[in-house]
């Protein structure tokens, strides 16, 4: 009963706050697509890169998505833009919101906000071939499921406004950072006592980007004021991006231990997305 009451409550909360905004033009979207990473790879160097051990797989598809897409009108020159990305594991933990003022017909100025996840795995290979005398203590696979988080400025263009077909461009341009992570390593030498602990943190460090993005509708048909049709989007994020960390030592005893900030080489890191499906909008 009580969560009845509550859901009652949010939705009557929620219709006084779209009166008082004065939303219209709402529209849902449903499309399905994919997404292919391409992050620069390096040799080797006597520090571990995280980066060149990022999961991408060169010639195919490296995740599908669903994306859910809201867009909705309000006050009398601004809207909104709100989409959630699920991957291929099935969690809704990808999105990209966006809030634009209208010019006029064809040019709008936004700001808006994104994160996207891609995985980082297997980088136990660092040490399994760096240290060719030691072993693993914990032999498992190891793996970073990382977050990339952006803000960012975008103009957008209505380019094409026929009554059936429509065409819209837009150019993010912003700062984004991976997620922190951690990860510890125990090495031990064969057929010896000596020991080794390598404990890693990475850093929060916002670096520019760029995100052009392109959107293709054509309307299928109309049920008196709602209009049913096509959606196609894609859009390219650039960046040079690195993932530096806090590194710290232990070697023998824990009171031998160095602590050092490891600065990796910047990678050119490509995330390309497309996906198509249906709009609905009254």
């Amino acid at each position: 009963m009580k969560r009845i009451f509550s859901l009652l409550l949010m939705l009557t909360c929620f219709s006084s706050l779209a009166q008082k905004l004065d939303i219209r033009n709402s529209e849902f979207s449903f499309s399905i697509g994919t997404v292919e990473y391409n992050i620069e790879k390096f040799p080797n160097s006597i520090d571990m890169d995280f980066l060149n051990y990022s999961n991408a797989y060169p010639g195919y598809f490296d995740y599908a998505v669903v994306n859910f897409g809201h867009k909705f009108d309000f006050l009398s020159k601004m809207s909104a833009d709100i989409n959630l990305i699920v991957m291929s594991n099935l969690v809704p933990d990808n999105y990209d919101v966006s809030v634009y003022y209208h010019f006029n017909k064809v040019v709008a100025l936004g700001l808006g906000s994104r994160l996207n996840k891609f995985n980082i795995s297997y980088f136990e290979q660092f040490h399994l071939q760096g240290f060719p005398d030691y072993y693993l203590v914990d032999g498992n696979q190891r793996q970073f499921r990382v977050y990339d988080l952006g803000f960012y400025l975008t103009p957008m263009f209505k380019l094409i406004r026929h009554e059936r077909f429509q065409t819209t461009v837009k150019f993010d341009i912003g700062m984004s950072s991976f997620s922190e992570e951690e990860a510890v390593f125990y090495l031990k030498r064969k057929l010896s006592n000596e020991r080794m602990a390598y404990h890693y943190y990475t850093t929060f460090s916002f670096q520019p980007y760029v995100n052009p993005k392109l959107e293709l509708r054509l309307r299928i048909f109309n049920i008196n004021d709602t209009v049913v049709g096509l959606l196609l989007k894609s859009n390219f994020f650039y960046s040079y991006r690195s993932k530096n960390y806090n590194r710290s030592i232990q070697q023998w005893t824990c009171e031998n231990e160095v602590y050092e900030f490891i600065r990796t080489p910047k990678h050119k890191c490509g995330r390309l997305e497309a996906n198509a499906g249906l709009y609905v909008k009254w």
